[in-house]
């Protein structure tokens, strides 16, 4: 058996397989139909990315003849991913790494015309990938009779060096977003081919995955490519100055020890070695912000023109729909079991969250007196609940009600808001994680170990014998779809009221799920005040 025939079956051939061919703008490519679902693996929307194309703006991919099989995955940014096995991608990583994947109901045909989604993962900008175990975009699709696109694209580094006003290489902040905008692309001209409706389209990301949608809403060139947006604990508005991506580019030649600006020997630098420069200058630089964050979009005046999210919504975002939410407990993530470390004064905790928070760079001194307010509206937590709840509204709640307070004084589109409140065992408690949210949105009944590293499905089961995360499950997935399909995620069991300035109504999932009326009207001045 060949290798190419290894793979396939490695990532899902069966011998009762069927295949179906689909013609794009560049070439036919043959999917597999496999269970009810067509799947498109692996197919280019740009050029490979290394050489002279490092650092360039995405160039186009050469048209071919005949059929191109599109059944294996394509590789992913190359990176250092320090994630549990379910959230990685088991495919080859490389600098050729323009491809996304396409799901589609078997049943779809040309004129179907289904709502489209497309997946932009987490991780930061430094690793993730837009296929992994907890990804599946094709229960997404099958389940929920829409067409799904997961896309790869250029991370860390290689996405995000800014290299200044070079005549070139003017755009190389943001490489990795013009990515995503040529996917985007690929999008609007192809989707209907496979049954998609391209003025449907939906984005949706988790943290890392919904910060590359905030900043997409600042780049000119992605109007239009999208109509609706889905924010999971993916609230983050901080944008480089083109000084502050300077720093880190400096430090990438020093590390390196090239010459500052010679952008020629900089290509040629192996790819690993660079990986491992990025790394080091990420951890070591200070950029205030978690080295997962310090490279990034970056303000170039050019394919990104000026700092967004500060004083208002960006223009086009007006008409858009957004679905924004946080889990509640994010921040267990990050405090780990520190949270259960000698926290003796409320000084204690303020210090485990400044150390923990993610986008923004608030000190000591500052959480001081968030941490005894905290303890005067919530006595009731204890020390471990305290640390946990603190940390999770500084790095995401907080982005997450800016965020959606300024789309709503632009009186525009629809804008709704969720909290996960499920709790799963973990981090020696139960706790609605970073994340825990994922498996309800891509139909996993099981995903194996995440989280902390010591939790099981039999864990979970145990936690949980009425299986009530199926319920929730259940009502998220419904909730998305919905939106995807109409721009409103109300459902037949939780109806669900838009979030405006008099209500601010929010969906909570939990064990009890329902929506209620500003349920963080304690905190939200205060974290707005920070």
């Amino acid at each position: 058996m060949n290798i190419a025939v290894e793979q396939d079956k490695k990532y899902g051939g069966h011998a009762e397989d069927s295949f179906r061919v689909v013609e794009t703008q560049y070439g036919k490519l043959r999917g597999r139909v496999s269970e009810g679902l067509a799947s498109f693996l692996g197919v280019r929307y740009g050029a490979n990315t290394a050489g002279a194309n490092r650092f360039m703006p995405p160039q186009p991919v050469t048209p071919w003849t005949g059929i191109r099989d599109a059944l294996v995955l394509g590789d992913h940014c190359v990176q250092t991913n320090p994630d549990f096995p379910v959230w990685l991608n088991p495919g080859p990583a490389s600098e050729d790494c323009l491809t996304l994947d396409v799901f589609c109901p078997a049943s779809t045909t040309a004129s179907s015309q289904l709502p489209v989604m497309v997946w932009l993962h987490g991780g930061g900008y430094s690793f993730g990938s837009g296929y992994a175990p907890a990804f599946n975009c094709g229960n997404l699709a099958k389940g929920g009779n829409v067409i799904t696109v997961a896309v790869n694209h250029r991370l860390h580094g290689f996405g995000y060096t800014y290299l200044g006003d070079d005549e070139h290489f003017g755009t190389s902040g943001n490489a990795g977003h013009l990515d995503i905008i040529e996917a985007l692309k690929w999008v609007q001209a192809n989707i209907e081919r496979f049954g998609g409706d391209a003025s449907n389209v939906t984005v949706f990301g988790q943290s890392g995955g919904g910060g590359k949608i905030t900043m997409l809403c600042g780049m000119p060139a992605a109007r239009g490519l999208f109509h609706k947006a889905i924010l999971q604990s993916g609230s983050i508005m901080k944008i480089r100055t083109a000084r502050e991506a300077s720093m880190l580019t400096d430090a990438v030649f020093d590390t390196l020890q090239l010459k500052r600006g010679d952008i020629r020997a900089l290509q040629a630098v192996p790819t690993d070695t660079l990986v491992r420069c990025f790394d080091k200058v990420a951890e070591e630089t200070n950029t205030n912000y978690t080295p997962y964050l310090a490279f990034g979009p970056t303000v170039d005046g050019r394919v990104m023109p000026e700092m967004v999210w500060r004083d208002q919504a960006p223009d086009f975002a007006r008409d858009i729909p957004f679905l924004i939410g946080v889990n509640s407990d994010e921040g267990a993530t990050y405090v780990g079991l520190d949270m259960y470390g000698p926290l003796k004064a409320d000084v204690d905790i303020a210090r485990l969250c400044a150390k923990s928070q993610l986008q923004w760079n608030f000190s000591v001194e500052q959480l001081v007196p968030l941490v005894r307010k905290y303890r005067e509206l919530m006595p009731h937590l204890s020390d471990p609940e305290m640390a946990v709840r603190v940390a999770s509204d500084v790095s995401f709640r907080k982005g997450a009600t800016i965020q959606s307070e300024l789309l709503i004084a632009r009186q525009g589109a629809p804008v709704y808001m969720y909290e996960c409140a499920w709790k799963t065992p973990c981090f020696r408690g139960k706790w609605a994680v970073h994340g825990v949210e994922l498996p309800f949105i891509f139909a996993l009944g099981e995903y194996g170990t995440a989280w902390d590293g010591e939790d099981t499905d039999a864990l979970r089961a145990a936690a949980d014998p009425d299986n009530k995360r199926a319920v929730v499950g259940r009502l998220m997935f419904d909730a998305w779809v919905n939106f995807a399909r109409s721009g409103n995620p109300s459902t037949k069991d939780l109806p669900w009221p838009t979030y405006d300035s008099s209500s601010r109504t929010t969906a909570v999932f939990g064990p009890e799920s329902k929506t209620v009326d500003d349920p963080q009207r304690e905190v939200r001045d205060l974290l707005l005040g920070l």
